[in-house]
């Protein structure tokens, strides 16, 4: 039964489902140290109170969960508007959005952090974490929540203050931690993981409320975690010379060859232990499958390829599927008709995909049309649809430079939203990405070593393994393939922007990805003109066609819907007319003009993936971070802006 958080009045207390009372209505304070001589139900409940920041505004219910941490890469952008933190223009004052009544990300997350700080510190003083098997397993479980946290602060913002133990009041100097090396901070992540794996047992082990789901953290993710991690030290980074405000800084390797070498091994390591321990039986055949079972709360660890899901409650907290989801128009929600959602939900969509990702995928790549919608949801009279006639549900095409992301669906739910809140969960980490992290260990990554524990064959195997869910066949595993593919299977996960970070190739890709961009704005009453660009004679000049079919599982009462079944002119190679066109079943749909203005605007505040302001690729490498925003640096006089800000 699905666990989930919702958001109390002040935040201290977390809603019951009735599933074991993980979460109560009233959670004891972890700041009364007789709790941690409690049992483990007792210790558990503090624990919640970590859980329920998640659900915060200015959290993961929107801006940590969203668009606001997935800003353009080569393969995603704005859906329109591009604000100033999703084309890296955003200034030290902070988006307003972010910044509201003095409510930011970086409260909460160091709120959140300092909770588990207070447990950790309890638990270590006052609770049994050597013999008591379930007290272990909550000391495993906050020191890992706790190292998410913390890496996370560290994808926003590089280098942070060291915060692992809880705020002294009778110490002033604790209210204002400086900045530290971020490896210093790495360092205790990898130490605390490989404890909280120790502690804890997998996942169909894990006690009580904690067993098999992906509601609550594990073994295998504690693992998998600490890889990410390892392969984010190894790698590149932008970063200053030295810990001082004004240091010159540059992309560089965080650390030496030897500690490289270390760190891939230790990848190689934590992977294999996470493929021993789940197997094939962790790996789902289908690919869309996948997101399936995210968009229809699906939480049994063994049902889904998760690894760990942020929980949120069905319909009643977090907003992931409004803005993450596939776009529904509005008058298919005025209708009411498909499901998981009545007419008083909405559909903010942010992202689409690049034009570009759009045409990098090899032909057959079973992903494509999951990872990207066909088309948005509308209900009208203009579908075009053989034999169809009337208003009906049904998916149209958009142009070329609004295809929206897709792999999270209305038509998925298994509950009808009917406001903001969608309550699906928001995954962290799947199976796939341990296998692919242990394929890019094993030939080195970036890094310029060679682990010692490698298995070469392993490595190609997980990495043929990958390519054949797609329909793919055996391509060599070399590091451009390993990019290349990580596009293909996690684009609209949060992952490709950090990937291009720790590859050091971040200001690259976006440059060359704008580059490509501008190939698809050059149209006239006739169509696009592709002359003198990649696509020239590789695509058609204006139209796509679509076959449709009737799907009436879609719906909730089981009337008709038409989803786009088979798609022309979306590969390289395909322009003019389907082959069998004059068979019938095809309808022309209009993709690549737009009122006889540019299909994809270049202009500042368009579609654009990175802003005006960006003039050259150094200023686009050094805005990877967001600033330290002044909100919080007028609180703290001991951390300070670099890069630029």
């Amino acid at each position: 039964m699905k666990k989930y958080i919702s958001y109390i009045l002040m935040g201290v207390a977390v809603l019951c489902t009735g599933c074991d009372n993980f979460f109560s209505n009233e959670s004891p304070s972890a700041m009364d140290v007789t709790v941690f001589h409690s049992p483990a139900p007792v210790i558990e409940q503090t624990i919640a109170g970590i859980y329920v920041i998640l659900g915060e505004q200015n959290a993961y219910r929107t801006r940590l969960g969203g668009y606001w941490v997935m800003p353009g890469t080569d393969c995603e952008m704005a859906a329109s508007g591009a604000p100033d933190y999703e084309i890296y223009t955003m200034t030290k004052a902070g988006h307003s959005d972010l910044i509201a009544k003095d409510k930011h990300p970086w409260i909460y997350l160091t709120m959140a952090i300092e909770r588990a700080n207070v447990i950790v510190a309890g638990m270590e003083q006052f609770s049994d974490t050597v013999t008591d098997d379930d007290i272990r397993y909550l000391y495993g479980e906050v020191l890992t929540l706790r190292a998410w946290l913390t890496y996370e602060m560290t994808k926003l913002w590089g280098d942070i203050p060291y915060m692992f133990e809880p705020v002294d009041a009778s110490n002033m100097d604790s209210f204002y931690p400086a900045k530290v090396d971020r490896n210093i901070v790495y360092d205790k992540l990898r130490q605390d993981l490989r404890h909280a794996a120790n502690l804890m047992p997998n996942s169909a082990e894990c006690p009580r409320t904690a067993k098999r789901t992906v509601e609550r953290c594990n073994r295998e993710f504690a693992l998998g975690l600490l890889a990410r991690i390892d392969l984010v030290y190894a790698g590149k980074a932008m970063r200053p010379d030295e810990m001082v405000e004004g240091s010159a800084y540059k992309v560089q390797f965080n650390t030496t060859p030897e500690k490289r070498k270390e760190l891939l091994e230790e990848v190689i390591w934590a992977c294999d232990e996470v493929i021993k321990a789940d197997g094939d039986l962790k790996f789902m055949n289908n690919y869309e499958d996948i997101f399936k079972a995210v968009s229809s709360s699906v939480t049994d660890y063994m049902s889904t390829e998760s690894l760990f899901e942020i929980p949120f409650a069905d319909g009643v907290r977090g907003q992931f599927m409004k803005l993450m989801g596939a776009y529904v128009n509005k008058t298919a929600i005025a209708q009411a008709k498909l499901k998981g959602l009545t007419d008083k939900a909405k559909s903010n969509a942010k992202i689409v995909a690049t034009p570009s990702f759009l045409y990098s995928f090899e032909k057959g790549d079973k992903r494509k049309w999951v990872t990207v919608s066909p088309g948005e949801w509308n209900y009208d009279s203009s579908s075009k649809i053989p034999g169809v006639e009337g208003d009906v549900l049904y998916q149209k095409t958009e142009k070329i430079s609004k295809m929206y992301l897709g792999k999270y669906r209305h038509e998925w739910m298994k509950f009808a939203m009917d406001n903001d809140e969608d309550g699906i969960n928001i995954p962290q980490m799947r199976y796939t990405d341990v296998l692919l992290m242990y394929a890019e260990a094993a030939i080195g990554s970036v890094s310029e070593v060679t682990p010692s524990n490698a298995d070469l064959t392993k490595a190609q195997q997980y990495f043929n393994k990958v390519r054949a869910r797609a329909g793919l066949g055996s391509k060599p595993l070399t590091m451009e393939n390993l990019m290349q593919e990580r596009a293909w299977e996690f684009t609209g996960e949060f992952i490709r922007k950090y990937d291009l970070m720790r590859w050091g190739v971040f200001a690259e890709k976006l440059w060359e990805a704008q580059e490509h961009m501008n190939n698809f704005t050059k149209v006239d009453e006739n169509g696009l003109d592709y002359s003198g660009t990649p696509y020239e004679g590789q695509l058609p000049t204006k139209n796509i066609y679509v076959k449709y079919v009737e799907d009436r599982t879609l719906t909730q009462d089981g009337s008709p819907a038409y989803r786009i079944d088979q798609i022309y002119g979306m590969e390289l190679g395909e322009s003019g007319k389907p082959a069998d066109y004059d068979e019938g079943g095809w309808v022309e749909k209009e993709a690549y003009t737009s009122s006889n203005a540019a299909a994809i605007s270049v202009k500042h505040g368009g579609n654009r993936i990175f802003g005006a302001a960006i003039t050259d690729k150094q200023l686009l490498d050094a805005r990877q971070y967001w600033p330290i925003f002044n909100v919080i640096t007028s609180a703290n006089h001991n951390l300070y802006n670099d890069y630029g800000y």
